[in-house]
């Protein structure tokens, strides 16, 4: 008959003096590793669900050809077109930065648009919402100098 370690084990637990004190060390493993899966997540998840919320957005920047600026009533028109996420004026109003959903519609639409209601007005410039978003920040840090 071999010898059973299991059914002597507290007998020979007593003898040799082992106790057991504290936390193991499996125990400290997981939970160091859950403090930093954790944290990692803490930093990842936001900047993937930004990445999904602004995946398909895109920026045009538009210029009348007359020096005046852009009409309330035109701004406040495109914004409720499908796909516009927002229409903004610059401080000047002389420029137009329309977002959009590039799924859902085109810069061409608002040329249509702008030719509609009489405006003649220049496409300057055509950008992904993320780069324009990371510009607008680089620009601040370097006017707070």
């Amino acid at each position: 008959m071999a010898y059973d370690f299991e059914k002597y084990r507290e007998k020979r637990e007593k003898v040799l003096g082992v106790e057991k004190r504290g936390i193991s060390f499996g125990i400290i493993a997981t939970i160091v590793s859950i403090c930093i899966i954790a944290s990692l997540g803490f930093v990842a998840i936001p900047r993937a669900v930004s990445y999904v919320m602004t995946r398909n957005l895109d920026d045009v920047i538009f210029k009348l050809e007359s020096s005046k600026s852009w009409p309330s009533d035109l701004i406040t028109e495109l914004s409720v077109i499908k796909g516009i996420e927002k229409a903004v004026t610059d401080k000047h109003g002389t420029r137009l930065v329309v977002t959009f959903d590039r799924t859902v519609t085109g810069p061409e639409v608002f040329l249509i648009l702008f030719k509609q209601k009489g405006f003649t007005s220049t496409l300057l410039n055509r950008i992904n919402h993320r780069q324009r978003i990371n510009t607008l920040k680089e620009e601040e840090k370097l006017e707070a100098l």
